[in-house]
């Protein structure tokens, strides 16, 4: 009887490890961020542009803030697992920071590419980031020439 219960509780140790493992490696789209994209490094502007666009490539200029916090809080409890995916289509996103630069790319089959396509992460569950950047219909603009 004593072998039965170590044994469940070896198996119940090991199986409970293993889904933390994997569980483990999710993270939320606010964590994956880097620290200077906060309060003292405001975001002043995202731009956005269409990654590989059918037709007329277009591109949005948010300035307002209530636009800015619309991205930010939509995508922010997105949850994220490293992935392996480089994103070429889809929408490169520039956060315009009073100080800095950061930019990430974002497709429609769930996959984001961040710090300079160096992290790739799958978007479990819904693709938050791509339904607020499609909620902006109104604001795109088509691009110049020069603008590209």
């Amino acid at each position: 009887m004593k072998k039965i219960l170590i044994i469940s509780l070896l198996i119940a140790v090991g199986v409970f490890f293993f889904v933390g493992k994997f569980e483990g490696d999710n993270k939320l789209f606010a964590q994956v961020l880097p620290s200077n994209i906060n309060e003292a490094n405001e975001i002043k502007e995202i731009m956005i542009y269409e990654v590989n666009p059918t037709g007329k490539p277009k591109a949005i200029s948010l300035t307002e803030k209530d636009d800015i916090n619309k991205v930010l809080e939509a995508s922010e409890s997105m949850e994220l697992k490293k992935g392996d995916e480089f994103v070429s289509t889809g929408y490169l996103v520039l956060f315009q920071g009073s100080k800095e630069s950061y930019t990430m790319t974002v497709d429609k089959e769930g996959n984001l590419d961040m710090n300079d396509h160096e992290e790739h992460y799958e978007i479990k569950g819904k693709n938050e980031l791509l339904h607020i950047i499609q909620a902006f219909k109104d604001k795109w603009e088509p691009m110049d020439e020069e603008d590209r």
